[in-house]
């Protein structure tokens, strides 16, 4: 359980990594915001756990603050329902993306409380990205002597700030485990296809999903059989248009 917990919370302590510092350079702004904030993200779990028993919005609201400018909501939501993006009207896809963005931050906000003296180590970059818009930070966690890679994707938007699209968890991809989700939902009898549904029943969805990554590891070895361009889990989770 301890470790199950643990893999819980790196995957919001990837999330969450480099929202504090100011942008150095294009292409070494990856890694150096990780690598600046990593303690000041730390004091924040710390201080909740004095405070969540009694003050649990508190820490939703904190956590929310650090997220809300790193995390690409609009893409990483659009990603998520996928083929049924298109489908969906403008008012579908503004309030899947506010319930996308209320269950992310509340059920890995919640996994964050689990972190404790777990020692992590980030990576530094083995090469230049092939893209100067597109990069990606590895680190290692280690917990119980064993080393837990975390991956996530960023990308420069036109702000000129690095924002996170996707994350990779211990060879699980976040995005495409989410997208799986949701199609699930869709084909489910008692929606039916009716987007809004599965909209309205997505904070529960999301808080089923295994920390662990067991059941997504299976699906996505089935997808790779069946699509082999989906071996490739550094990508992440892209809507068709």
């Amino acid at each position: 359980m301890k470790r199950a917990a643990t893999i819980a919370a790196l995957v919001a302590l990837s999330a969450v990594f480099g929202a504090f510092a100011d942008t150095p350079s294009k292409s070494s702004a990856p890694y150096v915001l990780i690598q600046n904030t990593s303690t000041q993200l730390i004091d924040v779990i710390k201080a909740g756990k004095g405070y969540y028993d009694h003050d649990p919005d508190r820490f939703f609201k904190a956590v929310q603050d650090v997220l809300e400018p790193v995390v690409d909501f609009d893409s990483f939501s659009k990603g998520v329902m996928a083929a049924n993006y298109k489908r969906a009207t403008p008012e579908q896809r503004d309030r899947f993306k506010a319930t996308f963005k209320y269950g992310l931050i509340h059920t890995y906000a919640k996994a964050l409380l689990n972190y404790g003296d777990e020692k992590i180590e980030v990576l530094p970059p083995s090469k230049p990205a092939r893209e100067p818009d597109r990069d990606s930070v590895t680190m290692n966690v280690w917990s119980e002597g064993k080393a837990y890679p975390v991956e996530y994707s960023m990308h420069l938007d036109d702000d000129g700030k690095w924002r996170m699209g996707n994350i990779i968890i211990n060879g699980i991809n976040i995005g495409l485990t989410y997208r799986n989700q949701f199609a699930t939902q869709m084909s489910a009898p008692e929606n039916g296809g009716d987007v809004d549904k599965v909209i309205d029943a997505w904070a529960n969805t999301i808080a089923k999903v295994d920390p662990m990554g067991r059941d997504q590891q299976k699906d996505q070895q089935k997808d790779q059989q069946a699509d082999p361009q989906k071996a490739d889990s550094s990508k992440p989770a892209q809507a068709h248009n």
